[in-house]
């Protein structure tokens, strides 16, 4: 499976971001998405030989689900009830001193493991693109 740069996926949700309007009843239609797929294989060409990861809409709307998950996991991470001082570049900063609580808190919330001692990059344009009652305009 194809993976996306952090820039690809930056490049992704500002492409989204600029075409909020077409989410008319909260989602975005397959043209939109077949418009980003478009958008990031003429603006992110796979290197020489190698294959595009932008061949359709699918991918594209794969990567927006995993980023919306990692999204929520942050908010979690953000909150006081998760236990933990979240920062965006470091991500939960765990240590020796604590991550054990950190193991069991990710076999509760697996989606957190990736942010042990990472930000998430993206927090601020996944957000964007949430309506306030928490449900995505992109899904």
């Amino acid at each position: 499976a194809a993976v996306w740069t952090t820039e690809e996926e930056g490049a992704l949700l500002d492409f989204l971001a600029s075409h909020l309007s077409q989410a008319g009843d909260g989602n975005f239609k397959k043209a939109t998405w077949n418009a980003a797929a478009a958008h990031m294989a003429h603006n992110h060409p796979p290197v020489q030989g190698g294959k595009s990861s932008y061949h359709s809409f699918f991918f594209a709307l794969l990567t927006i689900i995993q980023l919306k998950k990692s999204y929520y996991a942050v908010a979690d991470l953000k909150s006081v009830a998760s236990g933990f001082a979240y920062d965006d570049k470091h991500g939960a900063m765990i240590s020796l001193d604590n991550a054990d609580l950190w193991d069991r808190y990710v076999k509760a919330h697996k989606d957190a493991k990736p942010f042990r001692n990472s930000g998430f990059p993206h927090f601020a344009s996944v957000e964007l693109l949430l309506p306030s009652h928490g449900r995505g305009r992109f899904i």
